[in-house]
C-alpha cells in the first residue's frame, strides 16, 4: 500500500495545503516554514488508528486551540489521505470539530474510489456514532465515544473493505532520535516498538542480539558506512534488568558505552535501527538526517535510503542543499515555504525532467538549483 495525497486544512500552519507524494520525498525550507508539521500531520493521523482513539494525540499536542491555524478562530481541524493498494484506492477524511471551549469531537468517512464511477461510502461516523460496511454483515452500527477513532473500530471486523488502509497507517513510523535521551535508559516504554526520540535504543538492539542478530548486524554496518563507526555494537542487560550497550572503536582496548558514545553516532545508529529494526514499517518519516552528521556522510545515508525504497515510502525533512545533491531526484523535492497571512505552501517542480536536463547541461546539483529558485519563505 501507498500513500498518495495528504490534504490538510486548518492543521497548525498548513492552512490549506494539498500534497502529494512518491515512494521518496524530501521536504525542504527554512525554520518555521511547516516542513516538520507535515510530518506530525501524518503522526497524528498514526497516533489515532493506533490508540483507537484521538483525544491523547490531541492533547499532547495541547489540544484543538493549539493545534489549529492561528490566522483564524479554532473551530475546525480537517486532515485527508488518500492510499491505494493495488488497483484499489481509498480516502479517509478526518475532521476534528471544537465543541465547548476546550474539548471536539471527530467526524470521519472513508471513500472507495473507483475511476470512472462516484465514490463508494465504506463508513461514515460523527460524535462516535455511525456505521461501517461489512462485507459479511452489511451496514454495522457504530457507536463509541466521540473522541474515538471509527476507522480503528471498522477495522477490527476482518470483512472491513478498507482494513489493509487501517492496518497500513498503524504500521507508520517517526523518528527524531535525540542524541540526550539516547545516552539513558528507558528500559519500559510501553509502545512496542522502536522509540520515535529513540528512547529504547538499548532494549531494541537487545532484543535483536538475541531474536535477530542478522538485522543487528545490518545495522552497525550502515551506520559504519555513513558515519565511519562503530566497529562492533555489544548490547547488554544490567543485574537490575535495565537494557544498554556499548561500542567497539578501532585502536580502542576497551568499548565506549553508550553514555559516552558520540552524538553523531548514537543518531545515525537509531535512524538505521528505524530502518532495519522495524520490519513491518511501511512508511517512515525522518525529521532532519543531517543533525550531527559531518555532511559528506549524508552520501552514504541517501544510498540506504534508496535502497530501502521497494520496501518503505519515506517522507524526509531537511535543512540541507547537500542532501538534494546526493539524491539528485528532482521529482522528489518538495520546497516548503511560509507566508504569514496564507500559512504554509509545498511547491513541486513542475517539469522534472526539465530540471533534469538543466542540471546535466549546467553542472549544478540540484541542492544548488534549488537554493537558486530560493528557499524559505515567500
Amino acid at each position: 500500500m501507498k500513500l498518495l495525497t495528504l490534504r490538510a486544512r486548518s492543521y497548525r500552519s498548513l492552512r490549506d495545503a494539498d500534497i502529494a507524494l512518491n515512494d521518496l520525498d524530501v521536504f525542504i525550507g527554512a525554520n518555521a516554514s511547516g516542513k516538520s508539521t507535515v510530518l506530525d500531520a501524518l503522526r497524528f493521523l498514526h497516533e489515532g488508528v493506533r490508540a483507537r482513539d484521538f483525544r491523547t494525540p490531541a492533547f499532547s499536542r495541547g489540544g484543538i486551540l493549539h493545534m489549529a491555524w492561528k490566522g483564524e478562530e479554532a473551530n475546525r481541524i480537517e486532515l485527508t489521505v488518500r492510499l491505494e493498494h493495488d488497483a484499489r484506492r481509498y480516502e479517509w477524511s478526518l475532521r476534528l470539530v471544537r465543541s465547548g471551549k476546550y474539548d471536539f469531537y471527530v467526524e470521519e468517512h472513508v471513500d472507495d474510489l473507483r475511476d470512472g464511477s462516484p465514490p463508494i461510502r465504506l463508513l461514515d461516523a460523527s460524535r462516535g456514532e455511525g456505521w461501517w460496511w461489512s462485507g459479511e454483515d452489511g451496514k454495522v452500527a457504530l457507536q463509541q465515544d466521540p473522541t474515538a477513532c471509527a476507522l480503528a473500530a471498522a477495522a477490527a471486523d476482518v470483512s472491513f473493505p478498507a482494513r489493509e488502509a487501517a492496518q497500513f497507517i498503524g504500521r507508520w513510523g517517526f523518528f527524531d532520535p535525540n542524541p540526550f535521551l539516547l545516552r539513558r535508559d528507558w528500559t519500559g516504554l510501553e509502545s512496542g516498538r522502536f522509540d520515535h526520540y529513540g528512547r529504547n535504543l538499548g532494549e531494541t538492539l537487545h532484543a535483536l542480539d538475541r531474536s535477530a542478530p542478522d538485522a543487528l548486524k545490518r545495522i552497525v554496518d550502515a551506520t559504519r558506512a555513513v558515519v565511519g563507526l562503530p566497529s562492533n555494537i555489544k548490547p547488554r542487560e544490567s543485574e537490575e534488568g535495565r537494557f544498554y550497550f556499548v561500542q567497539e572503536e578501532p585502536g580502542l582496548r576497551y568499548p565506549v558505552h553508550q553514555m559516552g558514545i558520540s552524538s553523531g553516532t548514537l543518531r545515525m545508529l537509531a535512524l538505521m535501527t528505524a530502518l532495519f529494526a522495524e520490519p513491518d514499517a511501511n512508511l517512515i518519516g525522518i525529521e532532519e538526517p543531517e543533525n550531527y552528521v559531518h555532511p559528506a556522510a549524508l552520501a552514504a545515508f541517501v544510498n540506504h535510503l534508496l535502497n530501502a525504497q521497494d520496501r518503505i515510502q519515506f517522507v524526509v525533512t531537511t535543512h540541507s542543499p547537500l542532501l538534494l545533491d546526493f539524491l539528485d531526484r528532482p521529482d522528489a523535492v518538495r520546497v516548503v515555504r511560509h507566508d504569514h497571512g496564507q500559512g504554509t505552501t509545498v511547491v513541486v517542480a513542475k517539469d522534472p525532467d526539465g530540471v533534469r536536463k538543466a542540471l546535466d547541461e549546467s553542472g549544478f546539483g540540484l541542492g544548488e538549483f534549488h537554493q537558486t529558485t530560493g528557499f524559505g519563505s515567500a
